[in-house]
């Protein structure tokens, strides 16, 4: 039933975009694709339509938006109630956490602050805002449903509200607002991948109960660069346009303990690697199946990457897997 539910919605989705698409000419009522780009690249809202040049809520699209956040934020809460809170009450206090896994988590955070802006925001233009009120709106809903989950913290005995999770959180969704203002930030997008682990033959947490979430070995976070638009136009003609250059960091062995019953030693790694522009290879897709094409842009996908940690260098051929080739790991 859920799954019928959810194929409606999205036939529906698509429908309104494909309504909203044929209404766009070039009046003053919605922005031409031109006028509606991401680091140069022509984007679409949510629903897979150009936003409104001057706000005039939709009643409709509204509802659809909002059933769906609301649907999605109770999702998530019910994953992290079950992995952080359940069972774990107590009196709200503040417990700074800033050596916690290495910052990872703090990574987390940013990531999660700019993602929840990011999305809440194309929402809000699908709603009737027009950019500069729906970027604003988004990153401070986004930022708003990141406080509220630290302030849940705040009452976990394992945990409390954590000065540097809620400062990660600003930073992320202040770069979402920030790169409205500032193009050339549109050129750094963050970017994530979690790969369970017993895909990638790496050890799993295995002294406590884990969910994609906090299983910091298997998630890696990444700043994407846009290569070809910051090389001067003359390099630039030698540069694929599609590929990108992306800094990821993450840690290995984090509350994994050996046979022995004692703890691995964890380490952190940095990591920098070849990346993809989708929408540069990836052409234009028909209403809210856009958005799917866009959002492949805030993750990353398998591809050759070195790794430096203290245990040396290593090159993955399509990190985070091994490939091994007559006893050679790539």
């Amino acid at each position: 039933m859920k799954c019928k539910g959810a194929l409606a919605s999205l036939a529906l989705c698509t429908v309104m975009a494909s309504i909203a698409l044929q209404g766009q000419t070039a009046d003053s009522t919605y922005l031409l694709p031109d006028e509606f780009t991401y680091a140069g690249d022509k984007r679409t809202t949510f629903l897979g339509a150009m936003p409104r040049r001057t706000t005039e809520i939709q009643v409709v699209p509204s509802a659809i938006v909002g059933g769906a956040y609301l649907g999605f934020a109770i999702a998530l809460h019910e994953v992290q109630a079950n992995a952080w809170w359940k069972d774990e009450r107590g009196p709200f206090h503040f417990q700074e956490d800033w050596e916690y896994a290495f910052q990872v988590d703090k990574f987390g955070h940013t990531f999660g602050g700019y993602t929840m802006s990011w999305l809440i925001g194309d929402m809000m233009m699908d709603c009737g805002l027009d950019v500069e009120a729906a970027t604003i709106t988004g990153g401070a809903l986004g930022l708003a449903y990141q406080t509220y989950v630290e302030v849940l913290d705040g009452f976990g005995t394992r945990w409390g509200f954590s000065p540097s999770d809620a400062m990660a959180n600003t930073v992320g969704s202040g770069l979402y607002v920030a790169q409205h203002y500032v193009p050339f930030l549109q050129n750094f997008t963050p970017r994530w991948n979690y790969t369970p682990p017993q895909l990638t033959g790496e050890r799993a947490l295995n002294n406590r109960t884990a969910n994609f979430i906090d299983d910091y070995n298997s998630a890696t976070f990444w700043l994407a660069c846009d290569v070809d638009r910051l090389l001067p136009s003359d390099a630039a003609a030698y540069w694929p346009d599609w590929a990108m250059i992306s800094v990821g960091y993450g840690i290995r062995d984090y509350e994994v303990r050996l046979e022995n019953g004692q703890l691995a030693d964890a380490y952190p790694r940095w990591m920098i690697g070849l990346d993809y522009n989708w929408m540069r290879i990836i052409p234009p897709l028909p209403g809210v199946l856009n958005f799917f094409r866009q959002a492949l842009n805030h993750i990353r996908l398998p591809g050759p990457t070195f790794e430096v940690s203290e245990r040396g260098t290593r090159f993955h051929l399509l990190y985070p897997f091994v490939i091994s080739v007559a006893n050679v790991r790539f």
